[in-house]
């Protein structure tokens, strides 16, 4: 109990502060909106498989199927939450307060979806002995690919204030 309270805490502590310092790129005049992150890099931290349960069979779970799992999860999220963003939006046209506070609630359902992964990362790391920091590298990963993804909504944000 003490473990996944911990395991818990950590996590959120990361994506907060991952999260805090997302917002300073909303002035970007880059767009992303059509690029997909990539998940490979010429550093590749040791795979530890450890045996998981899913739906009654075992499964190898390693910080690579966590990523990949996570990767495609923000991926299906993202447009959708973009779309949701779009059309709330189109009611508060001028408001700049409720679009932040649109754009933030779109952005937090995707950092919902990272601290799940970054939550499975770090019970992997427990269960094989690990050290923090393969975990902290992988992880990062992870926070990457959601910071790409929460950047299209942070464009779309843009894009709605400006007009």
């Amino acid at each position: 109990m003490i473990k996944k309270t911990l395991i818990t805490v950590v996590a959120l502590v990361m994506i907060m502060s991952f999260t805090a310092c997302g917002d300073s790129q909303s002035d970007s005049t880059s767009t992303q909106s059509e690029s997909t992150p990539s998940t490979s890099t010429s550093v590749t931290p040791t795979e530890t498989p450890t045996e998981e349960p899913t739906d009654g069979t075992a499964e190898d779970v390693t910080y690579q199927s966590i990523l990949d799992e996570y990767t495609q999860k923000l991926a299906d999220a993202t447009p959708g939450l973009v779309d949701e963003y779009n059309t709330e939006a189109a009611t508060a046209a001028g408001d700049i307060n409720k679009l932040a506070e649109i754009s933030n609630a779109k952005i937090t359902k995707l950092a919902e979806i990272s601290t799940e992964g970054i939550t499975k990362m770090a019970e992997v790391m427990l269960k094989s002995g690990d050290e923090q920091a393969t975990y902290e590298e992988w992880a990062g990963k992870l926070t990457d690919v959601y910071t790409q993804y929460a950047q299209q909504i942070t464009d779309a944000y843009t894009n709605s204030a400006i007009q």
